[in-house]
């Protein structure tokens, strides 16, 4: 279960990082008008990426758990991911948002409607 709760909170912050870094990267292309691209790291991964791995074990994990620890599972995860968010200093919207998406991303590992 604490394995769960860690690849959901990393799946939480992967999120979490990618709506800072959008935000960030809006902000800086409009104060500068300027219109470039951002290139990724010659071997880094793209946070989708990371989320499919995670997505992958969760899935792996999801086989052995109860219906009932599957739900507190994804109540856990949106919590964990608004702490975290809470804790960077991120906006109310962007806290519901990062719960939002952890949560859907834990039913979607877990196969919870």
């Amino acid at each position: 279960m604490k394995k769960f709760i860690f690849a959901i909170a990393a799946l939480s912050m992967t999120v979490l990082a990618g709506c800072s870094e959008s935000e960030q990267a809006a902000s800086t292309a409009a104060d500068q008008n300027a219109t470039t691209a951002a290139v990724p790291a010659a071997g880094a991964k793209t946070p989708e990426a990371i989320a499919a791995e995670v997505t992958k074990s969760l899935e792996q994990m999801a086989s052995s758990m109860s219906p009932a620890q599957k739900t507190a599972a994804v109540n856990e995860a949106r919590s964990a991911a608004e702490a975290a968010a809470k804790a960077a200093g991120q906006s109310d919207m962007l806290v519901q948002q990062a719960g939002n998406a952890a949560a859907a991303a834990a039913q979607k590992a877990l196969g919870v409607q």
